[in-house]
């Protein structure tokens, strides 16, 4: 039998390479009825621990709406590439997501980042053939993400709204999505 020290250990867990998980985003509309013959829609994103989902996942995380202009830099989120009517069929240069302590809720009082920590923006830039790269405010590398080659489209009626959702990114990081996403059932 072997013995292994401490020390060999510590010096096998200093190597070991830090944990990375798993996340999906998704991308859709969410039409509205706010009074009768009125509808409202939304571009929406929603981050989700895993893939593929149900639309009772669908209802249970905030949804993060884009940014009017395209700058994601004092909140929402912003594309390149977001133009085509479906997003399974967006060429996506770039995936801007504001990700400072006041993400979501930030009109509230206990607002907190999209993410498990805040790094300012997460950004997904891509490197060709489907697969990005992902970074922070400061360029610094986050991690992976690639497009899935036949995605998840979610047709979701609820009373008075449809939420059309396409799974457009899987990704691999350090960072996961903030627990505080998740609404819990009543």
């Amino acid at each position: 039998m072997r013995c292994v020290t401490q020390s060999a250990l510590f010096v096998l867990a200093a190597a070991a390479p830090l944990a990375f998980g798993d996340f999906a985003i998704y991308i859709g509309k969410a039409n509205d009825i706010t009074d009768v013959g009125v509808t409202f829609s939304s571009t929406q994103i929603q981050v989700h621990p895993r893939a593929p989902l149900s639309c009772s996942d669908m209802g249970h995380v905030i949804s993060i709406s884009a940014s009017t202009n395209n700058d994601a830099s004092k909140g929402r989120w912003a594309c390149d590439g977001c133009s085509a009517l479906a997003p399974r069929d967006w060429d996506i240069a770039r995936l801007e997501m504001y990700n400072k302590e006041d993400a979501v809720a930030h009109s509230t009082d206990h607002p907190f980042p999209l993410f498990n920590r805040a790094t300012g923006a997460v950004t997904l830039y891509s490197t060709g053939d489907g697969n990005y790269d992902m970074r922070d405010i400061n360029n610094t590398f986050l991690g992976s993400c690639d497009r899935p080659s036949h995605p998840q489209e979610m047709d979701c009626w609820q009373l008075v709204s449809a939420t059309f959702l396409t799974h457009v990114f899987t990704c691999k990081s350090e960072l996961i999505p903030n627990d505080a996403l998740w609404i819990p059932d009543e």
